[in-house]
């Protein structure tokens, strides 16, 4: 697969992108790229000048990874399948504790593997709730059912719940989660809790995949299925460059998905950075970083996340508790400490070129400006 090199530039208010087949993305104006809207608000916090200088700043974001398991085995993710969290202690009502509460979008609950295998997942909602944090959830779905919600009802006090579908109809979520149920099971749960007074809001994420660029509707018929949703966030295969011809088509079929949807439904689409610059007829591949791109001590002043173990890591798909190499960028641990006073160590890694792996979309963004501004 080729990674391309980008120049945005500007002429007469005019937008134009040049490409050229060189290893490496070296310029990126972000100011006027679907990017923004994610970097000003960091960058207004102090964290992001705290992030390039290497100083310590308390991290603008925490992503709580509770789950102990997945009963999905998805092929696109990066955690081991078989390993199993077991005896862990509550970490997280900890840090929620310790934290200031000056920041009430600071906490996300997410993964890692699914969050609602934790026992602690109940607490932990409580926490957030008592603590006035607005956070969401993000699951799979397939334990958001009537017993879950008795015993831990204050899963329904989180702000929303991003459930993130893997397929459209029972062959294509087999196909991608290797599970026999999965595709009925999570639908069934879906239309229960719509039925239930004390829901929250539901959210539905769905990943593009370039074979099902002429099947955009079928989220539509979905979600009216299972009773309404109310946000829909889709979002492009991460792994697949389009072709001249699917780019045309997925341009078209966004373009008329997205009229019919402001037509007929009142709900908000969020297309995400890639779709965003294809529905405006850009071939732009996401942001990514090499090794020789990043620096020594990560950016934890901006986004951390934390597994069921307490370790502590800035990259996000390092926090999948048991992946194989995943230790060594743990940048500390909160087991009769604090986010505070491990962080404050400021531990120095020396990047190595299998390092870009463990990054999330997120961290690509993050560490690409951290080095365009560190020269």
């Amino acid at each position: 697969m080729s990674i391309y090199l980008i120049y945005y530039y500007y002429s007469n208010s005019q937008y134009f992108v040049n490409t050229s087949n060189i290893p490496i993305i070296t310029s990126m104006q972000f100011k006027d790229t679907p990017y923004w809207s994610t970097l000003q608000p960091i960058i207004a916090s102090g964290a992001m000048e705290a992030a390039i200088n290497g100083n310590y700043h308390y991290p603008y974001r925490i992503n709580l990874y509770p789950g102990t398991s997945c009963m999905f085995s998805c092929h696109f993710c990066n955690r081991n399948y078989d390993f199993v969290v077991r005896d862990s202690d509550n970490v997280f009502s900890q840090v929620i504790e310790q934290d200031d509460g000056s920041d009430k979008h600071r906490f996300g609950v997410t993964g890692g593997l699914e969050p609602l295998t934790s026992p602690y997942i109940g607490k932990i909602c409580k926490d957030l709730h008592d603590g006035g944090y607005v956070s969401r959830l993000v699951t799979n779905g397939f334990l958001l059912n009537d017993k879950m919600l008795r015993k831990n009802p204050y899963i329904n006090s989180l702000d929303n719940i991003r459930v993130s579908l893997y397929g459209m109809d029972h062959k294509e979520t087999v196909a991608t989660t290797k599970h026999a149920k999965g595709y009925e099971v999570v639908k069934q749960n879906l239309t229960n809790y719509n039925k239930r007074k004390d829901r929250t809001l539901l959210y539905l994420n769905y990943v593009l995949l370039s074979e099902n660029i002429g099947k955009l509707n079928t989220i539509l018929e979905y979600m009216i299925d299972i009773g309404g949703a109310d946000s829909i966030s889709l979002r492009e295969d991460h792994s697949f460059r389009y072709n001249v011809d699917d780019r045309n088509k997925l341009q078209d079929a966004l373009l008329k998905f997205d009229e019919k949807v402001k037509k007929y439904y009142r709900i908000k689409v969020d297309y995400g950075y890639g779709l965003q610059n294809a529905m405006n007829g850009l071939d732009v591949p996401l942001v990514q970083v090499t090794h020789k791109e990043l620096n020594y001590t990560q950016a934890p002043q901006i986004k951390v996340c934390l597994d069921p173990h307490g370790d502590i890591f800035s990259y996000m798909d390092a926090g999948f508790v048991g992946r194989h190499g995943v230790k060594r960028y743990c940048l500390g641990n909160v087991t009769n400490s604090s986010l505070e006073e491990q962080l404050k160590k400021m531990r120095k890694i020396k990047p190595q070129k299998q390092d870009p792996a463990y990054l999330d979309a997120y961290n690509h963004l993050i560490q690409k400006y951290i080095h365009l501004n560190s020269k």
